[in-house]
C-alpha cells in the first residue's frame, strides 16, 4: 500500500502524530509525510490511502488548510481511500467541534472514500502559548496514533 500522509503543524504535535503513524504504515508499504506547506499535486498520485491531519483553530480547520484543499482539482483523490485526524486540548469546553469531521467532508468534496470515522490526538497546555507556553501530546496519544495507523491499513 502506498500512502501519503499530509499535515500541518503550528506547534509540532500534528507533525508528531502523523510521523507516529508513518512508523506503522512504513512496514505495509511506502509512506511519505508531507507537510502542507509543501504539498504539490503530485503527492496526490499513486497512492492509494491518503491520510490528512490538522489542529483544531477556532472550532474548524485552519484556513492554510481550506486554502491547499480548495484549490485541488475537483476529483483529485477518486479512488483513494482517506481519513482524517485533529489535535485538539481535551478540556476544551467545545471539543465537540474539531477539524477532522469538517476535513473529512473536504477529502471526499476531492473524490476520496473515507476508510474509519475522523480521529482525534488530544493535547494539555502547558501556559499559553503566547507567553511562552507549549501544547505538548498527552501521554500516550503516540501509541494511539500508532493503533489508529494499523486500523487504517486494515479497516475491517
Amino acid at each position: 500500500m502506498r500512502t501519503v500522509i499530509v499535515y500541518y503543524s503550528k506547534f509540532g504535535n500534528t507533525r508528531r502524530v502523523a510521523e507516529a503513524m508513518a512508523e506503522v504504515m512504513g512496514r505495509a508499504g511506502e509512506v511519505r509525510v508531507v507537510g502542507i506547506e509543501q504539498l504539490t499535486a503530485g503527492d496526490w498520485e499513486g497512492v492509494d490511502l491518503v491520510v490528512v491531519g490538522t489542529p483544531t483553530h477556532a472550532f474548524s480547520v485552519p484556513a492554510a488548510v481550506r486554502f491547499v484543499l480548495r484549490v485541488q482539482p475537483q476529483g483529485i483523490l477518486a479512488g483513494k481511500s482517506v481519513a482524517a485526524f485533529d489535535t485538539t486540548v481535551r478540556a476544551w469546553p467545545f471539543r465537540r467541534l474539531r477539524a477532522s469531521p469538517k476535513l473529512l467532508r473536504r477529502l471526499r468534496r476531492l473524490g476520496g472514500t473515507p476508510v474509519a470515522e475522523p480521529e482525534t490526538f488530544f493535547v494539555a497546555m502547558h501556559g499559553a502559548p503566547a507567553a511562552g507556553g507549549t501544547d505538548l501530546l498527552e501521554e500516550g496519544q503516540i501509541d494511539h496514533a500508532r493503533q489508529w495507523a494499523a486500523k487504517l491499513l486494515d479497516p475491517s
